[in-house]
């Protein structure tokens, strides 16, 4: 029985839990890179950013799918899971087999061979974990794929930490990670068993499996184009620069897209919310889509304009000198904004049936992403892939906005706040800059942080119900 208190308590404590394993993760790879240097955690980095563009073919959206069909609570569910669950055995094999023939041909002599092989086996373990938690996702219970992403990040963190005492071998320190993954797939089907009475059998009916695949062939195209979005610019920089370049993309990518779980937290709420208005009423969704835009600025350009200020002493503190990493963390970081309020774009198109739309343009981005790797990392280096990464991702906002200003149509007043926000963080910003000469880098963040709330309050662009609607938005 769905409830909204349920609802509430599933979305918070999962947050809590991403959250959680995304800090671990965080120091973790910061441990890594330290002791790994830019060559070594480049080929860690490479390994897993490789596999992970080929992870969408084991899945293509079928784990979403399931959701959706459990959720409904009828008796095809089983049926359901069984016909997908041998899909994907299906897709595993097939990916796996293309990633060993790739890595065969592309990597025959390079240190990065055998690297792939451990994170082609992991992508798909993790696959069927992903499966595993769908259904259990459609029965309304995150509680346990919370606790299993946690212990997930602790058994990495515990276990590759002891073993950087006694050698710095990323083949192990990747199999750590598959061990990890191996736990997680099995503490899945154990509690699909255990706890909602699930056996894993095989079953196929072509009328069923022609039924999924149409079905699924949107999201499918989407997932695609994302993961190749994402990833190829890691591939171009090794296959034009080296690892040790990789490494330094790594550390700036890192410290980046570590921060992504903010809109997905924020947006949590808003799905349905501009799902109801698009139908009911679209004054409500004006205001709304605004709020959501305005205040994921609010968010995202003080993190842009301080890690910016900062940018030399995070790297050169947290890593080394020896990472060349500043510019591509500076340009890299510049598009946050953009990435953060994207969240938000998306949700609105696929809340307006418009999710053909997403698909579109993430296939448009996809391809100007790949253009503009292979032009600016040869011309500029590992920078020239952070430049090419804000550019896709500043494209991609504009393509959104247009599609949703089809939709509806905003007045320029809606979006006054965001000259406030931009003001604030540029005073911010200045201030950062100047104070951490003075009283060190830590302690300039906290001055900036200070000097941002302060002038946005001044300024009235952040007022006490905005500061409860953000709260509210985190809560889900």
């Amino acid at each position: 029985m769905f409830s909204d208190k349920k609802i509430t308590s599933n979305t918070s404590f999962y947050m809590l839990a991403l959250i959680a394993q995304k800090v671990l993760s965080f120091i973790y790879f910061t441990f890594l890179a330290r002791s790994l240097g830019a060559e070594g955690i480049g080929q860690y980095f490479f390994a897993i950013s490789f596999a992970t563009m080929f992870s969408v073919l084991t899945d293509l959206g079928l784990s979403a799918l399931l959701i959706r069909e459990v959720a409904k609570e009828t008796e095809e569910s089983l049926k359901w899971f069984q016909q997908i669950f041998t899909i994907k055995i299906i897709l595993s094999l097939i990916t796996a087999l293309i990633l060993v023939i790739l890595d065969l041909v592309l990597f025959y002599s390079d240190a990065v061979r055998n690297l792939i092989f451990l994170t082609s086996l992991m992508i798909v373990v993790d696959s069927f974990t992903l499966f595993f938690y769908a259904f259990i996702r459609g029965r309304q219970n995150l509680k346990f794929e919370s606790w299993g992403t946690i212990i997930f990040q602790i058994i990495v963190m515990v276990f590759g930490l002891t073993l950087l005492r006694f050698t710095d071998n990323v083949f192990l320190l990747l199999l750590v990670m598959l061990l990890a993954s191996l736990f997680n797939m099995f503490y899945s089907a154990i509690i699909l068993n255990t706890k909602f009475g699930l056996k894993l059998k095989l079953y196929f009916s072509k009328t069923l499996a022609k039924e999924i695949m149409i079905i699924v062939l949107p999201f499918a195209l989407a997932a695609i184009f994302a993961k190749i979005y994402a990833y190829v610019d890691t591939f171009l920089l090794k296959i034009f620069l080296g690892d040790e370049e990789v490494g330094f993309y790594s550390v700036a990518y890192k410290i980046t897209f570590a921060l992504q779980f903010i809109p997905l937290a924020f947006v949590a709420t808003l799905y349905p919310a501009f799902s109801n208005y698009f139908k009911n009423d679209i004054e409500k969704l004006k205001r709304t889509f605004a709020k959501a835009f305005n205040y994921l600025a609010f968010i995202a350009l003080p993190i842009s304009f301080g890690i910016i200020a900062v940018a030399p002493e995070l790297v050169n503190k947290l890593y080394s000198s020896d990472f060349d990493s500043v510019w591509p963390l500076k340009i890299l970081i510049a598009s946050i904004p953009f990435l953060f309020i994207n969240f938000s774009l998306a949700s609105f198109l696929n809340a307006s049936e418009r999710q053909k739309i997403n698909t579109q343009n993430l296939g448009i981005v996809m391809v100007l992403n790949i253009i503009l790797n292979l032009i600016f990392i040869q011309k500029f280096g590992v920078w020239g892939a952070s430049l090419s990464s804000s550019l896709a991702t500043l494209l991609l906002f504009i393509l959104n906005m247009r599609e949703i200003m089809k939709v509806i149509h905003m007045p320029i007043r809606f979006f006054r706040p965001l000259l406030g926000s931009l003001f604030s963080a540029v005073i911010m910003y200045l201030a950062v800059i100047y104070s951490k000469n003075l009283v060190g880098w830590l302690w300039a963040i906290l001055v900036g942080a200070l000097v941002y709330l302060l002038l946005m309050l001044i300024t009235r662009t952040l007022k006490k119900q905005d500061l409860i609607f953000i709260k509210n938005s985190f809560k889900a």
